[in-house]
């Protein structure tokens, strides 16, 4: 009986997605076993099919279930999902694989969190998109190597303290006394980021607080939080939160 009531069942998008990718569903039991990695599963209507336990625990769900079949604006606050959306739209319609891009997402009253993400179109035998695969690492987990900070916890310092500043990468390098290879190395290794994306990170961080709290004009802030244009500032800022500095700003002051 159970035999026939299973045949009889039609086929859900999950199941037909794993039928054309079966490695999916290895990947999604294995990344099961690991917490500070959210991983999910998209179909072409952007609804999730798949998710590890720590993706789910992250939409603040109980269980499976609770997540498949349902959009990020189903599941997360709009500010989140329009980020999210973003990165989606670029792997669908274009294939483009999103490689280290760096995310921040802002919680209610203010408290921001920050995530490396890697997405890439999952494609059928015959070369056709039919999901997008996607992995986001919390950086709010320290790294293995967190506690070796050693001689570059001044120059760690710098790139937080000074974001504002124009800091040029290179002196900073030189300041640690290690070669450029060197210094990219245990930086990566202790933040999770490269220099480069460290110090965008804290720029968009200020930048973020500024937008919350503040009035100032876009220009000015892009000025107060070291970016050297507004157009730069806008496609830095919108590259890791998926809005705008407007409708960023606009979304706290409604």
């Amino acid at each position: 009986m159970a035999s026939k009531a299973s045949a009889s069942r039609s086929p859900t998008q999950r199941d037909v997605i794993f039928l054309k990718a079966p490695g999916l569903e290895a990947s999604e039991v294995l990344f099961d076993s690991i917490s500070d990695v959210l991983f999910c599963v998209k179909d072409r209507n952007r609804r999730y099919v798949a998710a590890n336990e720590a993706f789910i625990r992250r939409a603040g769900l109980q269980n499976r279930n609770e997540l498949l079949g349902r959009t990020a604006r189903e599941v997360f606050p709009t500010i989140l999902a329009a980020g999210y959306e973003q990165q989606d739209e670029e792997v669908f319609t274009k294939g483009v694989t999103v490689r280290d891009r760096l995310e921040m997402i802002t919680q209610g009253g203010g408290s921001v969190g920050w995530f490396v993400s890697q997405k890439v179109a999952v494609k059928s035998a015959g070369g056709e998109i039919i999901a997008l695969a996607g992995i986001s690492r919390d950086l709010d987990t320290p790294a293995k190597h967190g506690r070796e900070l050693g001689v570059l916890a001044e120059v760690l310092d710098i790139l937080h303290r000074d974001c504002a500043k124009p800091l040029r990468i290179e002196k900073l390098a030189k300041k640690s006394g290690l070669s450029w290879s060197q210094f990219q190395r245990r930086v990566r290794g202790i933040t999770g980021l490269t220099p480069r994306q460290l110090l965008t990170k804290s720029r968009i961080e200020l930048a973020a607080e500024a937008l919350r709290n503040g009035s100032d004009a876009l220009s000015m802030v892009a000025f107060d939080c070291g970016f050297y244009d507004q157009a730069a500032f806008s496609r830095q800022f919108r590259s890791a939160t998926g809005l705008t500095p407007g409708e960023y700003r606009r979304a706290f002051k409604e």
